[in-house]
């Protein structure tokens, strides 16, 4: 018994050694990333429609969101999703919002893999409805809306991510229905830079050699310590 106590009083020891250099490199990291975003077009999403069969584009129940410009084409799972809900026969329109529902967007958010690429994801939306009559909230919660308290009153939220591609707008295709509004789209892709401060990089370089030192003398110091515990703890079985 001694000897596992012991055992795990020396691993515990030895995972300290580096840890004042891992601190100093987490807490004063040269390495940072910053994302932009870079706008491609706009349109606006008068109507929609569910494609009948297979075709040599199209899938057999892909829901496409017909605009001006383009048709934004939802693959058949994630059209499943959305067409219900599009289809719950709510009084009202959803609103299109963020994660946290009090930020709402003013377009459909529509996320291209990159400049040049087809497909397009709607990864951060999510619709909100407000209502306080017992049947459409019971058509929410059939619909996995959760309820969430917002400023003293319940709203009904849920994150529909969807993927799907993109085209120049075809032939006419029939629409299930269409918008008494349109909704706006707007198309962006974003693009990720890496940055090294490099007074920051040659700071952590020339600190290092002095805390693995010091690293060192702490494990040192605890090994000691932890094995007297274990000691302890084991003569009183």
């Amino acid at each position: 018994m001694l000897f596992h106590k012991t055992t795990a009083a020396v691993l515990a020891a030895t995972l300290m050694l580096n840890g004042c250099t891992v601190m100093m490199w987490g807490m004063n990291s040269p390495f940072s990333e910053t994302t932009a975003r870079k706008h491609v077009d706009k349109d606006q999403i008068r109507a929609f429609g569910v494609v009948a069969k297979d075709n040599a584009q199209l899938e057999k129940g892909s829901l496409v969101m017909m605009g001006g410009k383009y048709w934004f084409v939802v693959n058949p799972e994630d059209s499943a999703k959305l067409t219900g809900i599009l289809k719950a026969g709510l009084d009202k329109q959803f609103q299109m919002v963020e994660p946290n529902p009090r930020f709402a967007y003013q377009a459909l958010p529509v996320k291209l893999e990159s400049p040049a690429s087809q497909n397009f994801s709607t990864d951060d939306l999510c619709l909100r409805y407000d209502t306080d009559r017992p049947a459409d909230i019971a058509k929410l919660k059939q619909l996995e809306f959760e309820a969430v308290e917002l400023d003293n009153r319940t709203i009904y939220t849920r994150c529909v991510s969807a993927k799907g591609k993109y085209y120049a707008t075809p032939q006419k295709l029939n629409a299930d229905y269409h918008f008494e509004q349109s909704v706006p789209a707007d198309i962006y892709y974003t693009v990720t830079k890496k940055h090294t401060d490099k007074s920051k990089l040659f700071e952590n370089i020339a600190y290092t050699p002095t805390t693995l030192i010091l690293d060192a003398a702490g494990a040192v110091l605890a090994l000691p310590i932890a094995a007297l515990i274990a000691a302890s703890n084991s003569s009183d079985k």
